[in-house]
């Protein structure tokens, strides 16, 4: 009887422990080079995906960012309107709001969503490119979740033209080697896999997350910030990102070159 118990007792642990990993959250931070020729100051962006059911409060987030990126899966069925109103405003009080849908989203109803958003001043990636801070060589692109148009990729860059800083947003990574192989691009940012979510060592559903550059490209996996299907998270922690964003070295040296004569 006493190892049955001893077993319980270290399975609620395990499961306690799993419980609280998927309620707290990881703050993770680089600095970003963009390729690219565009010149600008340096600002920093948060990236937040898969936040599904959790609640988000201001004393969540201590940085001051330029931007705020959602990067799908907000939201899913069953989360009352409340919540997701009051996570709008928790992020939009941070920064002007960008946002692409995931897989999830839609549960809730895509005009509600939708209305939602534009209410709390979120700007809606639909398989295009903006401006940012109205530089023309500056652009985010953002695509709809893959599986629910067609051309997605090839509208989004459309008015990207060669030599752009690019920075893109989709909710899921599979279309990474795509993007990079057609368009040009400096940094990719996706969730979608929450990292396997639950894993055994270095086993788990997908890759953990991951933040890596390779021939001037950044790539960003979230492990994402809120869990689906059940509560819990073992060894892919929730996380979000403050990325502090550059132009390219030498595009910096040129407009310091530029700014001193």
């Amino acid at each position: 009887m006493k190892w049955i118990l001893r077993i319980g007792l270290a399975g609620l642990s395990l499961l306690a422990w799993m419980f609280r990993s998927a309620h707290s959250q990881k703050r993770e931070t680089a600095v970003i080079r963009l390729s690219g020729n565009a010149v600008f100051s340096p600002f920093k962006l948060m990236f937040i995906s898969d936040v599904h059911r959790r609640k988000l409060r201001s004393d969540m987030f201590s940085d001051e960012v330029d931007i705020v990126v959602i990067g799908g899966d907000f939201v899913e069925r069953g989360v009352p309107e409340q919540r997701l109103r009051e996570n709008l405003q928790v992020l939009g009080e941070l920064a002007p709001v960008y946002f692409v849908f995931g897989n999830n989203d839609r549960e809730i109803g895509e005009k509600r969503l939708r209305e939602l958003l534009e209410e709390q001043g979120a700007v809606i990636l639909d398989d295009e490119s903006v401006e940012l801070f109205g530089n023309a060589k500056l652009k985010l692109t953002g695509i709809d979740y893959f599986a629910f148009r067609e051309h997605s990729v090839e509208d989004a860059f459309c008015k990207v033209s060669k030599g752009d800083s690019v920075i893109f947003v989709s909710h899921t990574p599979f279309v990474f080697k795509h993007v990079k192989q057609h368009y040009p691009v400096s940094l990719l940012m996706a969730g979608h896999t929450h990292g396997g979510q639950i894993r055994f060592g270095p086993f788990g559903v997908f890759d953990h997350g991951s933040l890596t550059t390779a021939s001037g490209i950044t790539e960003l996996i979230s492990n994402g910030f809120g869990t689906t299907s059940v509560p819990l998270r073992l060894g892919a922690r929730a996380q979000y990102h403050i990325l502090e964003i550059h132009p390219s070295p030498g595009i910096q040296r040129l407009a310091q070159s530029s700014s001193i004569r």
